[in-house]
């Protein structure tokens, strides 16, 4: 439980102590029965705080279970994004070399070209 939870509680089981006990004192009631009625005041007064404790921590564990859900789906999500990006990052470096390989071979062709228009041209100047 956080620091505030905490003595929000203590300040519940204090009030309700003391709420209990001066409206005991108040009243007009012999010795025993008075503190028979103290008594059984702090006794449910403690037992309320001991309930909203329970209450406090089961809520508390639910919502940090849905966080944890919470947190996990993203962490996911985020991974799933990171490996489609560096799919689609690959997929663009082949499709760049892939333009560059054809680019190349395309200029390998026309040098080809180029070389068999001279040597036509050589073959025929020595005829």
């Amino acid at each position: 439980m956080k620091k505030d939870t905490k003595s929000l509680l203590w300040g519940l089981l204090a009030g309700g102590v003391a709420g209990s006990v001066t409206a005991l004192l108040l009243a007009p009631k012999p010795g025993k029965e008075l503190r028979k009625d103290i008594a059984d005041g702090t006794t449910g007064a403690i037992d309320k705080v001991q309930e909203i404790a329970v209450q406090a921590s089961d809520k508390s564990a639910e919502l940090y279970g849905k966080a944890k859900d919470a947190v996990g789906s993203v962490v996911t999500e985020i991974k799933e994004w990171r490996k489609q990006a560096q799919e689609e990052e690959a997929a663009l470096e082949t499709v760049s070399v892939s333009g560059i390989i054809t680019d190349e071979a395309g200029q390998a062709d026309d040098a080809a070209e180029g070389t068999d228009a001279a040597l036509a041209a050589d073959n025929a100047a020595l005829k």
